[in-house]
């Protein structure tokens, strides 16, 4: 799955006294962007523009849809005057505007028309919320033609287009041109239809594109009969906006389910099964979970014919996601802390080095640590059910065939060492590796299988490496060996040029994460420290906590920021998962259940949810949305002595977590079922670490001892 882009333009305060000052577009943007952003309903990443120049909007729109995937979903949004010339051509007035030099002054649509055909992307939306009052610069009138034909400029393939109106003097500002309207009519359904879930329309727990706008256009007509929404579209299949977060199930299903009599409870089976079928994951999950309750209950009947409708899907149909599943046994519940200060005393096991790994979303930064890596190409049969590989099943014990490519990390130099951290970067085209031992970041072509030019650090001993999002930036946590402080090092790429240095406090190691934007950078000490850096100055931002405890006995093992960049988990030693507040830089809560130290933490790509390991052997889930423990799932193989080291969500599907050990095993679980797809034994040294590319296709694990880097290939092993 793609990136969801929005840029939002707002424009209401002009310099030419003849276009209208309005009220509307400060608010729209606001509540708009407010919806597009929330993880659980939209999950888009969101800028937006104010009363800004027409060259500066330009600009924006040109970077807006340069460099875009196929797959990525894009949505430009604008509200504001919509200015008609003499020629029949449509302008989008920005702050500096002109009415009397258009051409000079204002957003043409064909500029923007431009932009958008160069953009890669197949799901390109457009959403005008134009206030046409002022649709003719003075001393031209509009010769009977009351349309500005919107609709008919930004034609094309992959384009969605949806416009408040096509008409001069109707879009309206609640239901006046002047004043302190909250809202423009058209935006608020939009907005409403997208927060209640009430755009959804056919109830499965989707809101698409075509729901949304006859949603919209329906209240707005209701309410303003001459205001007439528009959309045009040639895009192939339906493009899913939102998420329906008040999705409940239909009245009559809820009254056949609850009823005492059976045969009502029977008769609502097929009724789940329909559900079922057409419903995202929230609406599988609750039927998952109705299907459940009735086998649990005490009429011999209805029990057995839902046992067996369970049993259809669970082995038939699309898992639901995760983070939807409410059947689960009882977790350890959720230690709230009021302060940092009220944190237990910390375990005693020192932390050697850092080991994690996490998800890369859609060039979102994925962070390893490794000793040697395996990379498996993951094919759809894989992960659905090819012939001989049930997707609930086990293939425990099942090994790697040759590997495809073995990358060495220091060429010449002997096999023995670590590769204690990787990430691939956000477009997939690269890879970056660390060790104990060497003052180098290590970085290959994926394609040729090529080093690329190493990156050489300040120190001799590196321990974690991070991408921003945007690949512009790396960041690499080090030590100078036992005993001596840690430090921290950004670079900008592609130049490979030094940014900042930012030095450790006491002894230990770094474990570090960029945020998405790639201007905040975290790391956690094994000096027992929490702390956030601005990469432009390499300055520290005040210290979010530091643990109390003898320096030997206290880490904050792994550190990862959510997709939003807004939350930032840390796993530390004393068995518990910090959640900050990135912005405020308060603390929120800890969650519990580990038995030995949290050693990796990662966030689904929705940032719903958060996998964690530890070396008591277990794997944890945790619900961020409903403020819960999940479930725990083991090693099936039965051993007791097993270390998780490194967990990693799926991109493209969330159900699908992986997980590595000191045993060597690679695992892939099905979090639905709670069982493992596949194992490997990649190797009988031990592996630190795992993680997902960007596109879900390729997955990279490491081992402890050789210094090397594995690439995989499974689909057709």
């Amino acid at each position: 799955m793609g990136r969801r882009l929005a840029l939002l333009i707002a424009t209401y305060e002009f310099q030419d006294g003849g276009l209208q000052q309005l009220t509307a577009p400060a608010h729209d943007a606001e509540a708009f962007g407010a919806v597009l952003r929330d993880p659980a309903i939209a999950g888009f990443e969101v800028t937006t523009l104010l009363n800004e120049p027409h060259h500066d909007v330009g600009v924006a729109i040109a970077d807006f849809y340069r460099d875009r995937h196929a797959d990525d979903l894009i949505l430009l949004y604008f509200t504001g005057h919509g200015i008609k010339d003499g020629d029949g051509r449509l302008h989008l007035a920005m702050a500096d505007t002109s009415r009397n030099a258009l051409a000079d002054t204002a957003l043409s649509a064909e500029q923007i028309n431009r932009a958008m055909a160069r953009c890669a992307s197949w799901r390109k939306v457009l959403i005008l919320d134009c206030c046409y009052s002022g649709a003719f610069p003075d001393g031209w009138t509009p010769k009977a033609d009351t349309t500005v034909h919107t609709l008919e400029r930004f034609q094309g393939r992959g384009r969605t287009v949806l416009t408040a109106s096509d008409a001069t003097q109707y879009s309206w500002e609640g239901n006046r041109v002047h004043g302190e309207a909250a809202q423009s009519v058209f935006t608020r359904y939009l907005v409403q239809g997208l927060r209640e879930g009430s755009a959804d329309l056919d109830g499965d727990g989707d809101i698409t594109l075509d729901e949304l706008y006859n949603y919209v256009h329906d209240h707005v007509v209701e309410e303003m009969p001459h205001q007439r929404p528009k959309k045009q579209d040639n895009v192939e299949g339906r493009i899913v906006i939102a998420r329906n977060v008040n999705w409940t199930l239909p009245a009559h299903l809820r009254h056949a389910l609850d009823s005492p009599h059976s045969t009502d409870r029977l008769g609502a089976l097929d009724g789940l099964t329909r559900l079922h079928g057409v419903g995202n994951a929230l609406v599988r999950a609750t039927v998952f979970e109705e299907l459940q309750r009735l086998a649990d209950g005490d009429n011999e009947a209805v029990s057995t014919a839902a046992a067996e409708r369970l049993r259809a899907l669970q082995s038939g149909s699309p898992d639901p996601a995760p983070e939807q599943l409410r059947t689960l046994p009882a977790p350890p519940p959720v230690r709230r802390l009021q302060a940092p200060a009220s944190v237990p005393p910390w375990a005693t096991r020192f932390v050697p080095r850092t080991r994690r790994a996490r998800t890369i979303t859609a060039g979102t930064t994925a962070l390893v640590v490794a000793a040697a890596v395996v990379v498996l190409q993951i094919g759809p049969g894989l992960l659905h059910g090819a012939p001989g590989r049930s997707a609930s099943s086990s293939s425990a014990g099942t090994l790697l065939e040759q590997p495809a490519a073995v990358l060495t990390l220091r060429p010449g130099k002997g096999v023995e060492g670590s590769v204690d951290d990787l990430a691939f970067s956000p477009d997939g085209t690269s890879l970056a590796a660390v060790g104990a031992g060497d003052p180098a970041v290590r970085r290959w072509d994926l394609k040729t299988r090529r080093p690329l030019t190493p990156l050489t650090t300040t120190s001799d001993d590196i321990s974690s490496v991070a991408f921003s999002r945007d690949g512009t930036t790396l960041a690499v946590g080090a030590s100078k060996g036992f005993g001596s402080a840690p430090t921290a090092q950004v670079w900008r790429l592609p130049a490979g040029k030094s940014l900042a240095t930012m030095p450790g406090t006491a002894q230990g190691r770094f474990s570090v994460a960029l945020s998405p934007d790639g201007k905040i950078l975290a790391t956690g000490g094994s000096d027992g420290t929490l702390r956030l850096w601005n990469t432009a100055t390499g300055k520290a931002l005040p210290t979010l906590t530091t643990l109390q405890g003898n320096w030997w006995s206290r880490c904050f093992c792994d550190v990862a920021f959510s997709p939003d960049g807004r939350t930032l988990a840390a796993g530390g030693s004393d068995k518990a998962i910090q959640m900050w507040d990135v912005a405020n830089r308060k603390f929120r809560y800890s969650w519990e259940g580990h038995t030995q130290k949290v050693s990796t933490v990662a966030f689904s790509g929705d940032g719903h949810k958060l996998a964690s390991g530890s070396p008591d052997g277990t794997v944890r889930l945790w619900d961020l949305v409903a403020g819960k423990a999940l479930f725990t799932v083991h090693d099936p193989t039965g051993s007791t002595s097993v270390s998780v080291t490194g967990v990693s969500f799926n991109p493209k599907d969330s159900n699908v977590l992986a997980s590595v050990d000191d045993h060597g095993k690679v695992m892939l679980w099905n979090l639905t079922t709670r069982k493992t797809i596949s194992i490997r034994t990649a190797n009988h040294t031990g592996l630190f670490s795992v993680a997902w590319s960007a596109d879900g296709r390729t997955l990279a694990t490491g081992d402890e001892k050789d210094a090397k880097v594995r690439l995989w290939d499974i689909a057709h092993s």
